[in-house]
């Protein structure tokens, strides 16, 4: 078996069957797809395998006795998988089989190859657009070698002290060798998966540890969001705040999310994102004794910038409260004083209103998809305006005449 593809789950069933459904048109036959159920209703799952799949390249793990968090139903698909190659992805998510055929290409280019990235496409389910929503298709296909130290400089310090660091090298709609998810296992706490915020967690651990790593600017998969999902809380406080009390509730007595010394709380309000990921870079620095020199500075500039992400006037005024705080708190209160935005915010005038192509992405207005209900449909609609997968495959430079 070649690769394998993960998706762990928990009470989105209608979403996941989605996923399968769409996975299973591939032609490919060297994959296998390992769902994860952690739902409370078991039967819902387990009824569409048995009455309906009817293939034999998916296989159910059923809830335990016990909800599992989310860090630990991940955990599970591991000893599972048979693949030389392994994917994670959501469930309200698409992916592409046909992109093994983009690995064996790099692998055999480079032998010691331990992740594939690659650019993502994101959209909103139908559900998930209470305000004007735009879906993203990056349009380039060429292939990279990333720079190491430029990487952790990103990932460890956020030296582009953007609203968040780079992510994308990992097993999250991305590829990892299973012999280095098993070597990160060994170094790190024998576990696969370590810390609540999962994706982050692996990413981290993944840019540490690879020996190779490339990525291509041809998607091959697709970030749904769905309503339950956690990037559709970026559209609410309230489903933002719903969620981090649900994801606490699920984490019991786990991991914890953040570490005393870093006073950034995901249940800051409208910062749960935000939050979560520098406290996984912040710990897994700390625990594992990574330098991030820097990254208090940089981090304050990142602050100033998630704020000014804000939808309206007062979701700019609560992140901003909520972060004043946590600089407060942060190491004696020393980078306070360079945590300054704004006094005033105004929200832009036509947000998410717009169509049309910058720096090499298009931005499609989605309340104009009327006909396509799912990521896999949009999938296939961007299909007609990538680089078809046998050219990227071949390393053709253009369109054939």
């Amino acid at each position: 078996m070649y690769f394998t593809i993960c998706i762990p789950t928990r009470n989105r069933q209608r979403y996941c069957i989605e996923a399968i459904k769409a996975i299973a048109e591939s032609e490919e036959t060297d994959f296998e797809v390992i769902v994860a159920d952690n739902s409370d209703d078991a039967a819902i799952l387990d009824d569409y395998f048995r009455t309906q799949l009817n293939d034999s390249r998916f296989r159910l793990l059923p809830p335990e006795a016990t909800v599992l968090s989310m860090v630990d139903n991940w955990e599970r698909t591991m000893p599972e998988v048979r693949g030389r190659w392994v994917c994670m992805i959501g469930d309200d998510d698409h992916i592409d089989p046909s992109v093994l055929q983009l690995i064996r290409r790099y692998e055999r280019e480079q032998p010691e190859l331990e992740v594939v990235a690659w650019s993502r496409i994101s959209y909103n389910w139908p559900d998930n657009r209470a305000i004007a929503t735009l879906a993203t298709i990056p349009m380039g296909h060429g292939t990279h070698i990333p720079d190491r130290k430029t990487i952790k400089d990103q990932l460890y310090r956020w030296s582009q002290r953007e609203s968040r660091p780079i992510g994308g090298f990992g097993i999250y709609h991305g590829a990892v060798r299973r012999s280095l998810m098993e070597r990160i296992k060994r170094r790190f706490s024998d576990r696969y998966f370590e810390h609540p915020t999962v994706d982050f967690d692996n990413t981290c651990k993944v840019v540490t540890e690879a020996k190779a790593m490339v990525f291509c600017q041809r998607p091959f998969s697709v970030l749904g969001a769905c309503v339950a999902s956690n990037s559709a809380s970026t559209q609410s406080f309230e489903a933002m705040q719903k969620l981090v009390d649900d994801f606490y509730r699920d984490l019991g007595d786990g991991q914890p999310i953040q570490e005393d010394d870093f006073p950034f709380s995901p249940k800051l309000p409208g910062l749960a994102i935000f939050s979560s990921i520098a406290a996984t870079t912040w710990w897994f620095c700390r625990k594992y004794g990574v330098d991030n020199a820097g990254f208090q500075e940089n981090f304050v500039h990142s602050a100033i910038k998630e704020c000014q992400t804000s939808r309206t006037a007062e979701d700019y005024k609560l992140k901003v409260q909520g972060l004043r705080l946590g600089f407060e708190a942060f190491e004696g209160g020393v980078w306070a004083s360079q945590f300054n935005p704004p006094e005033t915010f105004t929200p832009p005038p036509t947000e998410n209103q717009v169509c049309g192509v910058v720096k090499d992405t298009l931005y499609v207005r989605e309340a104009g998809l009327e006909k396509v209900k799912t990521p896999a449909e949009f999938y296939r609609f961007a299909e007609a305006l990538l680089m078809p997968v046998k050219h990227v495959v071949s390393a053709r430079k253009e369109f054939a005449a």
